[in-house]
């Protein structure tokens, strides 16, 4: 079953309509004009007008950018697109909004995940609940994205509460005014009675206060102002304890002991202090500093969107609410309007395989994969050829050759996209096994699945099957003995035994001896279950069911690719160009001060890099918990000082010239194209003399660097400003398996003198 968030934000009386599910009644919506705006981040499409469109796409960067700072976050990480439907009023949005006991929900504005693609959807009209804008909707839903990609599983009352107070946020001349208090909230909370927090706590997405008129404005009110409190109230003195109470939360500790721990009273004892917070409404507001404003940091694209585009779009936002046959509608139109636009396609095909509808869904998936798509596109396809094979009982007797063929190139495509996903290597298993070839192969596929799913006890029965056919039985019964006594598949129990019982085991003289004859019988390997979910399960920010796909590791090497020399000739230009560098070479210093914060730790603490030539370096870092650390390289040996710190958790920012890049890397490799949000990057693959490879990944526009991969540690470059001629990034996030940074420059000067002896170690 697929499950979505639908977010209330503009409370209003529901029209009294049944629920409308023919295309005839909402397909003069994609004759309006649609247009698309691509930004760094995000893609937005819309009927709505050009300026709104763009005033949208615009302050959801800026938001983006606000909302970082405040959460010690540069990088909206996320696994899969998103794509933000911008209605030009509610009546346009009526028709696509989730439904509730049958009728659209009460909403101006929902987020939805999805395997392929995540949809915001919001309504720029102006609601009546305290004429509050209407982007706040896209600010609200940009932090449920947000909460969604790096703490999965918050509680519904926490997701609506930190999404409407940040949601709230007001900005103006580069500055943002944090904590906003919302006066139709503090009057309905005056005028209501509050839910015992307890009550708070245990609200789900299927509560009537969540979904119904009469209770869900308490329900927001109240969820509101709890966060307003544990973050501005009493001058912010829970501030830090909320901040621990998150990280319990966000790790699954219960409501109660997470209040106890974190806060240090029982939750009688803060629902008490949150009343008279409530009764003295003295909402405080915080100002904080976020740029120059919205206008001069993001790059746009601005397309217009055909009708069958438009179709496209509006069709796979119905899919992601479950609304497959008004989805299905939608698909079909836009085929007719434009028969070449082949996400369509992908679309209509992951309906019919929800629906069981094979032979269709083979039609649309094999359309489809003529064009790069996403991986679950490819896996599908390969999935249904696989059923050509299977008998009526569902057992798996052979795949033709070239059935076999493709499926392998297909689920080999699935796995470069998704390199987490474990059924594609369960299935290039299978094929392997059924047509008995590369069964080495095969095993280590079946490995990688188990190791990524190992909930899946079904591997382990296609894991022995292959020792059989390789004529190991002893291997084979080392799997099959476990799944035997297993509890969790009674289907795979009995497979398993059966398996062994067929491996005819008899007593000689006393002692056992196995058949070494035994193999394995491709007829008893069932076949996969169900294929996964078009679009995916999760409930208040859960995690993505299936695969995991981290920016970045999606690799695309098809088609035209410049040079290694051209790409690093077009990256030395964008930084400043040869004679630029030339100059920048002949610098004998550089000296950069900044600030670093310690995500979800400590912010403010200070950080100071030196850099003198040809290769010293020293930082010294001053930042809770680590107190003072120095990270330096004195030419030949690197060094650390600093009780707390750990060599991984710490890295020195070094500037190297780009122009040296070729003479400090032996073997430079272009491995293909990749997305980093929406950016697309090329990414190198840079070997040193001695080491491991580090990668580097090139805006594909702008040539500059957006991330760089080395050891343990990814670090993002962003804010990239223009120095004595030379772009430098002044805002720096190095991400370590522990922890993460994020630096912000602040001041460089060159040509600083420095003593040698500032890149020793004290006490040498």
């Amino acid at each position: 079953m697929k499950f979505f968030i639908a977010v209330a934000l503009i409370i209003c009386l529901l029209a009294p309509c049944g629920q409308t599910s023919t295309l005839g009644a909402h397909a003069t919506q994609s004759r309006d004009t649609w247009r698309s705006v691509r930004t760094n981040n995000l893609f937005l499409v819309g009927n709505a007008g050009e300026g709104d469109l763009q005033q949208v796409a615009v302050w959801l960067e800026f938001f983006h950018s606000a909302f970082a700072q405040l959460v010690s976050r540069s990088v909206l990480d996320t696994s899969v697109p998103t794509t933000v439907v911008v209605f030009k009023d509610d009546a346009s949005f009526v028709p696509f909004k989730p439904l509730y006991q049958g009728r659209p929900a009460n909403v101006a504005g929902y987020f939805v995940p999805g395997q392929d693609r995540n949809y915001i959807a919001l309504s720029i009209e102006r609601g009546e609940r305290g004429g509050r804008d209407p982007l706040s909707t896209a600010f609200h839903e940009y932090v449920h994205q947000h909460l969604m990609n790096t703490v999965p599983g918050v509680p519904l009352w926490l997701n609506e509460g930190l999404a409407e107070f940040y949601g709230s946020l007001v900005q103006a001349n580069g500055e943002a005014v944090l904590g906003v208090p919302l006066s139709n909230y503090i009057r309905h909370l005056r005028s209501q009675q509050l839910l015992p927090l307890a009550t708070l706590f245990s609200i789900g997405n299927d509560s009537p206060h969540y979904n119904e008129q009469d209770k869900s404005g308490v329900f927001y009110a109240q969820s509101w102002a709890l966060v307003h409190y544990l973050m501005m109230g009493d001058g912010g003195r829970r501030q830090q304890q909320f901040k621990r109470f998150l990280s319990l939360a966000f790790a699954g500790d219960s409501t109660g002991k997470a209040v106890q721990d974190a806060f240090g009273v029982s939750l009688e004892v803060l629902e008490k202090e949150f009343k008279e917070y409530v009764r003295r409404g003295e909402f405080a507001s915080q100002r904080i500093a976020v740029g120059n404003g919205p206008t001069g940091h993001i790059a746009m694209q601005r397309t217009a969107v055909s009708e069958g585009e438009a179709n496209f779009y509006l069709g796979d936002l119905l899919l992601h609410i479950d609304r497959e046959a008004e989805a299905e509608k939608y698909f079909q139109r836009a085929i007719s309007l434009d028969s070449g636009f082949t996400q369509t396609y992908a679309s209509l095909g992951l309906i019919c395989v929800r629906q069981k509808r094979y032979a269709e869904a083979k039609q649309y998936l094999q359309r489809a994969t003529e064009s790069p798509q996403s991986y679950l596109v490819h896996y599908l396809y390969a999935y249904l050829l696989s059923r050509e094979g299977v008998t009526a009982s569902g057992r798996i007797n052979e795949y033709s050759q070239p059935n076999a063929q493709i499926m392998r190139d297909q689920l080999r495509k699935a796995i470069k996209l998704a390199p987490e996903f474990a059924d594609a290597y369960y299935l290039l298993a299978m094929v392997n096994l059924v047509t008995n070839e590369q069964l080495d192969e095969a095993v280590s596929f079946v490995k990688r699945a188990q190791k990524l799913s190992p909930s899946k006890l079904a591997y382990g029965l296609l894991l022995a099957h292959i020792h059989l056919r390789q004529r190991s039985p002893e291997s084979a019964r080392q799997v099959l003995e476990p799944l035997v006594r297993q509890n969790g598949d009674p289907r795979v129990r009995s497979d398993a035994q059966a398996l062994l019982d067929s491996l005819d085991i008899t007593e000689v003289g006393g002692s056992r001896s196995r058949s070494s004859s035994a193999t394995a019988d491709t007829s008893i390997i069932r076949e996969l279950d169900q294929p996964p979910a078009a679009t995916s399960g999760i409930v208040s920010g859960g995690s993505i069911s299936g695969s995991a796909i981290r920016d970045g590791r999606t690799i695309d090497n098809s088609g035209p690719m410049p040079s290694v020399n051209e790409l690093i000739d077009s990256y030395v230009e964008a930084v400043g160009g040869g004679k630029t560098l030339a100059a920048l070479a002949a610098m004998t210093s550089r000296v950069a001060k900044g600030t670093v914060d310690v995500v979800g730790v400590s912010r403010g603490g200070t950080v100071e890099i030196y850099s003198k030539a040809p290769n010293r370096t020293l930082t010294v870092m001053r930042a809770h918990p680590f107190g003072v650390v120095k990270l330096g390289f004195n030419g030949s040996m690197a060094w650390t000082t600093g009780t707390t710190a750990k060599g991984a958790e710490v890295s020195a920012i070094h500037f190297y010239n780009p122009g040296e890049l070729r003479a400090n890397y032996p073997k430079i490799t272009l491995l293909g194209k990749s997305k980093i949000g929406f950016r697309e990057v090329y990414l190198l693959e840079l070997q040193p003399a001695v080491g491991v490879p580090e990668k580097l990944f090139l805006d594909a526009n702008t040539h500059l660097p957006v991330r760089v991969n080395a050891a343990n540690v990814e670090i993002y470059l962003d804010d990239w400003r223009e120095v004595d001629g030379v772009k430098i990034p002044f805002s720096i996030t190095q991400r370590f398996p522990a922890r993460s940074l994020k630096i912000t420059l602040k001041e460089i000067q060159y040509n600083v003198a420095l003593e040698d002896s500032l890149f020793e170690k004290a006490g040498k």
